[in-house]
């Protein structure tokens, strides 16, 4: 980027994405009435560039065309340029993204995209190269192309904006189902999915590989509740490649966000949030089923890199990490054995070199990508029963981290995004739940307690994006879903009612805002005036929207007793219930719902006496991974429980010979009440027995 360039329009931005185009030479816009104007005084067509900041070959378009001052000039010439940051409006990315899918049959970032003075899309695709190449017309052409089009064939352009307009709207405008899904629709879709499997490297497909938590979730769930190990087996297996492979950063914890090979050595470097909030979460289920300390160790380090990198001082989580520092992709995380040969005295040198099986010609562009998929030297057979080998290993590996810190870092962006961090909060809640650490705890409430105290707009709704002291854009369907979801998990780490309270809050506040009336939910309000309004369903490398809210609609329900909350769930599964049957792939989270929602909760209420949490609901916590469960505790000596949201939960019952009692429900039918861990464990398996026995 150069720094002489006298800056456009963005330099009055916030989003580290579009401030990263303020010093080209492309007269770029934000989106907005001021370049829809200027379009239509011009009679010129909108060029629309959507991307991210971690996004490399947003990078590279911007470096191979958006600084060329040749380029640029054309597009300055023939189009009104506008930049979106697609983390900050993910509506317009979604409304786009289709109208490419439809044209070309493939989308992706970065997004590049031709418009009528209407917004209309008439034509469009990802990532174009300054010259042909990769097979690809090249940037020039295709501005050259449109803008003789634009001028010679008015007509037919308006004709094909006006045919794609219309797939849009009427996307966004399906006709609702009338029929629930069958019981038996999950299971089948979770089988259908298992064709998929990579049994070689685990995952789903071939390269280029990405974690699918959506997917992985979905097989959690549905081997549980319906016992089939395979399921499970696949995503423990799955977790275990992972974290041997260089998706995985070795070193310093957390996810990169996709491997480019079908075995996870080589990652695109960024770090997002979201991948790993949904990433920790998974990998402590994969600890509770499994006892395998390496999963442990994943979720400790990559926590660790959470507070280390991406918690802002104060409180909430920051977005992204750019792949690439000093211009070269990967360059943070790679090694080469001289540089582990000036860290590590020779010992140590050699083990980590052993341990990595690191070579002088490396694995990446003559560095090496630090993974552990090569068969283990026989050391390192059993390492996880050998205490003081790990230490080493440990010690070792601190200390190149260290080093690695003095590095320069990749580029962060330092958004924070109300859903993400709805999803890290979820997370970090879980991770406390199961392992008790006290830091956990702090920094998800933390966050919590800054989103829902900083994250407001002036007329005091909720905002998407809080960047340099400001909360702006409008928050999404996501947004109040990810944020509820994480508060529930947040009230069942430490019992606070007002977290129930504010999720409530914002599930009612998104049935006013989102839903069609029948089941359906948009992505955004009413206020936005695109040319469609785009749906929410489809999972995409997060959740949908709308399967999360269904989540929370259910489990808002067995908590407060709420018919209207269960009946809106119904809702949004019978309205979505097409997709789900023939979709599977992109509606895991929504067959998920549909699973739980057939299954029903475990209801899971403590009453004790005294302010400490009952040693019996810590144990069940941290030992059992029961995928629909709630957990509810009430201390009896304070006053009227049933005021609490949960009350109805606490109604007529006490503790028994004065112990911390747990009641526990199920299938609308209650267990004896159980004042023992041993009790309670019995009480969980005979819940399951009676589930296999009964075909659910």
């Amino acid at each position: 980027m150069s720094s002489t360039q006298t800056p456009n329009r963005l330099i009055h931005e916030s989003s580290p994405y579009l401030l990263q185009h303020a010093h080209n030479p492309v007269d770029w816009y934000p989106w907005g009435e001021e370049a829809f104007q200027k379009a239509k005084a011009e009679d010129k067509a909108i060029l629309l560039s959507c991307g991210y900041s971690a996004c490399h070959w947003c990078h590279v378009m911007e470096r191979e065309s958006f600084e060329n001052p040749e380029i640029a000039g054309l597009m300055n010439e023939y189009f009104v340029n506008i930049k979106v940051d697609r983390e900050e409006r993910p509506d317009i990315d979604q409304l786009y993204q289709e109208a490419v899918q439809a044209i070309s049959g493939q989308g992706g970032w970065p997004l590049t995209v031709f418009l009528d003075g209407e917004q209309r899309p008439f034509f469009g695709g990802t990532y174009f190269p300054p010259a042909p190449m990769y097979g690809r017309t090249s940037f020039p052409q295709v501005l050259q192309v449109i803008h003789d089009k634009w001028r010679n064939q008015r007509g037919d352009i308006l004709k094909a904006g006006g045919e794609l307009t219309n797939i849009l709207q009427s996307n966004a405008a399906e006709h609702n189902q009338t029929e629930m899904p069958g019981r038996e629709v999950p299971l089948r879709a979770a089988q259908q999915l298992y064709q998929n499997i990579d049994p070689q490297n685990g995952g789903f497909g071939k390269a280029p590989k990405f974690p699918n938590p959506s997917l992985l979730q979905l097989f959690l769930k549905l081997g549980i509740t319906h016992h089939q190990s395979v399921l499970v087996d696949h995503v423990l297996f799955t977790l275990k490649q992972m974290a041997k492979g260089g998706i995985y950063d070795q070193i310093g914890g957390g996810f990169h966000r996709y491997s480019t090979d079908a075995h996870w050595l080589v990652p695109h470097f960024e770090k997002m949030l979201y991948d790993n909030a949904q990433l920790l979460e998974i990998y402590t289920i994969g600890y509770q089923l499994s006892g395998f300390e390496g999963f442990k160790e994943v979720v400790r380090e990559t926590v660790a890199y959470i507070a280390r990198e991406m918690a802002a001082p104060n409180g909430g989580f920051y977005a992204t990490q750019d792949a690439d520092s000093e211009g070269v992709e990967g360059k943070f995380f790679l090694w080469r054995l001289p540089e582990i040969s000036e860290v590590l005295n020779p010992e140590a040198a050699q083990l980590i070199r052993d341990y990595y099986q690191l070579t002088e010609r490396g694995n990446f562009e003559g560095a090496n990508i630090l993974n552990r998929l090569a068969e283990p030297l026989e050391i390192f057979n059993d390492v996880e029963h050998h205490p003081q080998l790990q230490h080493r290993l440990k010690e070792a590996k601190e200390k190149l981290l260290q080093a690695r810190e003095k590095r320069v870092k990749p580029f962060r962006d330092e958004k924070i995004i109300t859903s993400w961090n709805g999803l890290m909060i979820g997370a970090l809640a879980y991770v406390y739940q199961v392992f008790g650490r006290e830091a956990d705890y702090q920094l998800a409430r933390g966050a919590a307690e800054f989103i829902l105290g900083s994250l407001r707009l002036p007329d005091g709704s909720l905002a998407r994006i809080y960047k340099d002291g400001q909360a702006k854009v409008e928050a999404m369907l996501d947004d109040y879903a990810f944020l509820a979801q994480g508060l529930i998990t947040l009230y069942e780490a430490d019992f606070n009612q007002m977290w129930l309270r504010r999720s409530l809050e914002l599930m009612e506040r998104a049935m006013q805002k989102y839903s069609d009336g029948e089941g359906r939910y948009y992505i955004i309000g009413d206020t936005h005036n695109l040319v469609a309004r785009p749906l929410s369903g489809y999972d995409q490398a997060i959740p949908s929207g709308v399967a999360i809210h269904c989540q929370n609609l259910l489990r808002l329900a067995a908590f407060t007793g709420r018919k209207d909350l269960y009946q809106e769930a119904v809702r949004i599964l019978t309205a979505y219930s097409r997709e789900m049957e023939k979709e599977s792939w992109g509606f895991a989270s929504l067959i998920g719902s549909l699973d739980l929602y057939y299954q029903g909760f475990q209801e899971f209420t403590f009453i004790s006496e005294g302010n400490a949490v009952p040693e019996i609901l810590g144990k069940l916590r941290e030992k059992s991974y029961i995928p629909y469960r709630i957990l509810a505790w009430h201390n009896s000596l304070t006053p009227d429980g049933t005021a609490h949201p949960a009350g109805a939960l606490f109604e007529n019952r006490g503790v028994i010979q004065g112990k911390p009692t747990c009641y526990s429900c199920s299938s609308n039918k209650c267990l004896e009440p159980v004042t023992d861990w041993e009790h309670l464990k019995t009480s969980i398996n005979d819940f399951q027995n009676n589930l296999r026995n009964s075909g659910g």
